[in-house]
Protein backbone atom coordinates (compact mmCIF):
# COMPACT_ATOMS: atom_id res chain seq x y z
CA UNK A 1 0.00 0.00 0.00
CA UNK A 2 2.96 2.59 1.08
CA UNK A 3 4.54 1.67 -2.68
CA UNK A 4 1.39 2.84 -4.13
CA UNK A 5 0.58 6.03 -2.46
CA UNK A 6 4.99 6.64 -3.79
CA UNK A 7 3.88 6.03 -7.02
CA UNK A 8 -0.16 7.85 -7.37
CA UNK A 9 2.19 10.96 -5.65
CA UNK A 10 5.32 10.48 -8.41
CA UNK A 11 2.47 10.91 -11.15
CA UNK A 12 0.61 13.45 -9.82
CA UNK A 13 3.84 15.48 -9.57
CA UNK A 14 4.98 14.26 -13.12
CA UNK A 15 1.62 15.73 -14.53
CA UNK A 16 1.92 19.12 -12.87
CA UNK A 17 5.46 19.80 -14.54
CA UNK A 18 3.92 18.97 -17.88
CA UNK A 19 1.01 21.43 -17.12
CA UNK A 20 3.28 23.79 -15.53
CA UNK A 21 5.52 23.90 -18.85
CA UNK A 22 2.69 24.32 -21.15
CA UNK A 23 1.73 27.55 -18.96
CA UNK A 24 5.31 28.88 -19.86
CA UNK A 25 4.28 29.09 -23.75
CA UNK A 26 1.06 30.26 -23.39
CA UNK A 27 0.98 33.81 -24.48
CA UNK A 28 0.49 35.29 -28.23
CA UNK A 29 3.32 35.50 -30.15
CA UNK A 30 3.88 37.40 -33.45
CA UNK A 31 6.64 37.76 -36.16
CA UNK A 32 8.32 41.45 -36.58
CA UNK A 33 5.85 42.38 -39.08
CA UNK A 34 2.59 41.10 -37.75
CA UNK A 35 1.90 38.50 -40.50
CA UNK A 36 1.95 35.71 -38.91
CA UNK A 37 0.47 34.84 -35.13
CA UNK A 38 0.06 32.02 -32.98
CA UNK A 39 -2.00 32.17 -29.91
CA UNK A 40 -1.35 29.55 -27.60
CA UNK A 41 -3.80 28.65 -24.85
CA UNK A 42 -4.61 26.22 -22.02
CA UNK A 43 -4.84 22.18 -22.82
CA UNK A 44 -2.87 22.13 -25.69
CA UNK A 45 -4.70 24.30 -27.76
CA UNK A 46 -3.53 26.55 -30.35
CA UNK A 47 -4.64 28.84 -33.17
CA UNK A 48 -2.28 29.94 -35.96
CA UNK A 49 -3.08 33.11 -38.56
CA UNK A 50 -1.27 33.61 -41.12
CA UNK A 51 -2.56 37.05 -43.37
CA UNK A 52 -5.76 36.77 -41.96
CA UNK A 53 -6.39 33.18 -42.00
CA UNK A 54 -7.13 31.17 -38.69
CA UNK A 55 -6.45 27.71 -38.22
CA UNK A 56 -7.12 25.78 -34.91
CA UNK A 57 -4.43 23.00 -33.88
CA UNK A 58 -2.89 21.23 -30.87
CA UNK A 59 0.29 22.01 -29.11
CA UNK A 60 2.30 19.45 -26.90
CA UNK A 61 5.87 20.54 -25.26
CA UNK A 62 8.95 18.41 -25.93
CA UNK A 63 11.55 19.75 -24.00
CA UNK A 64 12.61 23.19 -25.35
CA UNK A 65 10.38 22.13 -28.56
CA UNK A 66 6.57 23.12 -29.19
CA UNK A 67 5.12 20.25 -31.33
CA UNK A 68 2.01 21.35 -33.59
CA UNK A 69 -0.50 19.61 -35.05
CA UNK A 70 -2.92 21.43 -36.98
CA UNK A 71 -4.54 20.88 -40.55
CA UNK A 72 -1.42 21.62 -42.49
CA UNK A 73 0.48 19.07 -40.72
CA UNK A 74 3.31 18.93 -38.32
CA UNK A 75 5.10 22.07 -37.16
CA UNK A 76 8.34 22.13 -34.91
CA UNK A 77 9.31 25.13 -32.82
CA UNK A 78 12.16 26.13 -30.53
CA UNK A 79 11.68 27.77 -27.23
CA UNK A 80 14.64 30.29 -27.10
CA UNK A 81 15.64 33.42 -25.14
CA UNK A 82 11.66 34.21 -24.90
CA UNK A 83 10.98 33.65 -28.27
CA UNK A 84 10.08 30.44 -31.00
CA UNK A 85 12.16 29.66 -33.69
CA UNK A 86 10.72 28.07 -36.54
CA UNK A 87 10.93 26.68 -40.14
CA UNK A 88 12.53 28.99 -42.73
CA UNK A 89 14.16 31.59 -40.35
CA UNK A 90 10.33 32.07 -38.72
CA UNK A 91 11.30 33.85 -35.04
CA UNK A 92 8.12 34.58 -32.89
CA UNK A 93 8.25 37.09 -30.23
CA UNK A 94 5.94 37.39 -27.22
CA UNK A 95 3.50 40.23 -27.25
CA UNK A 96 0.93 38.72 -24.50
Amino acid sequence: MHVRGICALALLAWFGLVGCGRDDVIGTYEDEFGMTRYEFQRQGRVYVSVLGTTVAGEYRLEGDRVVLDGPQGTVMLTRRNGQLHGPMGLVLIRRE
